[in-house]
């Protein structure tokens, strides 16, 4: 019997049973209460990336440039007493969310931006049952978010990072296509182009996919909001793409800042490379799996976009490639992988057997966090996931032949 029909039959008398409902309350309080104690202690013992994004903004309404961290460096030592190595690289538009927040003091301004960090996250979450039709309620669900919050989103919140608004801009285009919202889809996926080391892949996937559709409203939409985006940048600052040329400067990007031309120590990122190279492989080796896993990537990306009739799938697979393949990305970007980790765990669940595995890996990627040694060990968390989905798509096709055979 597969665990959809298992709660199926049993969920009723479960849901009210007295000692069901206690667990399932102290669960989510639990999950709750969490997420506000972990915000409390980045707000007060860490914080890093948001002050970049405050003095991006104040640059920009100052009628300065971004992108030149030689403006933007003196506002940083301004209003937190260092220049540090925040170097703007979002897209122009970006920095216009963060303008409102400029009137506000730096410090009260923190604490917007994590709150409203913490809000999405737990709404984000909340969403995703919906969104896959679990089976699962209740006490079980709540502790998988207490998990994923702990594992996920919390060096999100000490870095002040975009990484769980990148995952609550996928939510919210999920559910734009899923219910044939198609001009907001296009918005959404848009958006979502604000870290584009993650997302650039997921929307070329997406995009093939829904021109094989025969869906091309939502591909157009986003194309037209990205010229619109652009042109209204390009008006507002007219040179602002001009440091991007100049010499040097994504160095914040491989090594530690402290302002502009001043570095300071190596950066480590969550990378497929710097993973091998925390793995002892030699400089020989590196480029060249990496070169074969980017390969097989974009094949596996175009083969998915080709032939898949699933949305969440082309998705998850789509963010999957890009965390695996991606040249550039960080811990704190890993917020959107939980997509991927719940697509699996669904299809987990169309077996007894294929969920016991399923968690077993789960726990595994969770469980990262407790014993990396530096970032680059956050790598694990996507070989984890990489293993919970080829189980998974292992666990659907055998749920898929048995039911055929059924039928017969």
């Amino acid at each position: 019997m597969s665990l959809n029909n298992q709660f199926e039959n049993t969920k009723h008398k479960d849901r009210n049973d007295p000692w069901t409902k206690r667990f399932d309350f102290f669960a989510v309080a639990t999950w709750l209460m969490l997420s506000v104690w972990l915000t409390g202690i980045s707000l007060i013992l860490y914080g890093m990336d948001f002050r970049g994004y405050y003095a991006a903004a104040q640059a920009l309404i100052a009628g300065g440039n971004p992108y030149d961290y030689h403006q933007v460096a003196p506002i940083l030592l301004k209003i937190t007493g260092e220049m540090g190595n925040n170097p703007y690289y979002y897209p122009p538009w970006f920095a216009w969310f963060f303008i409102p927040l400029t009137a506000l003091p730096f410090q009260i301004a923190r604490v917007v931006w994590l709150t409203f960090n913490l809000m999405i996250w737990n709404l984000g979450l909340w969403n995703l049952r919906e969104i896959f039709h679990w089976p699962i309620k209740g006490w079980r669900l709540y502790l998988l978010y207490s998990l994923a919050t702990f594992s996920f989103a919390w060096i999100t919140w000490r870095y002040e990072q975009a990484g769980i608004l990148i995952f609550v801009i996928l939510i919210i285009m999920i559910k734009s296509i899923q219910n044939q919202q198609w001009t907001w889809a296009g918005f959404w996926m848009a958006l979502s182009l604000i870290k584009p080391n993650i997302t650039l892949i997921v929307m070329i996937g997406l995009s093939l996919w829904l021109i094989r559709q025969r869906q091309w409203r939502p591909v157009l939409t986003a194309l037209v909001w990205l010229v619109v985006l652009l042109a209204i940048s390009t008006w507002i600052t007219p040179n602002w793409y001009e440091p991007i040329f100049e010499k040097g400067f994504g160095q914040g990007l491989t090594v530690a800042l402290d302002g502009p031309d001043k570095v300071v120590a190596l950066r480590i990122n969550t990378t497929m490379m710097d993973w091998l190279t925390t793995l002892g492989v030699s400089s020989q080796l590196r480029l060249p799996i990496y070169g074969i896993a980017s390969a097989v990537g974009i094949i596996l990306l175009f083969l998915t976009a080709w032939y898949s009739q699933s949305l969440l799938q082309v998705i998850s697979l789509s963010l999957l490639i890009s965390f695996a393949i991606t040249p550039y990305a960080m811990q704190y970007d890993n917020p959107a992988l939980i997509i991927v980790v719940f697509w699996a765990l669904y299809l987990c669940s169309l077996s007894a057997n294929g969920i016991r595995v399923g968690i077993l890996l789960t726990g595994f990627i969770f469980s990262v966090i407790f014993w990396q040694q530096n970032i680059s060990w956050a790598y694990w968390m996507i070989v984890g996931s990489i293993a919970l989905v080829v189980w998974a798509l292992v666990v659907d096709k055998r749920s898929s032949e048995l039911k055929v055979e059924k039928s017969i």
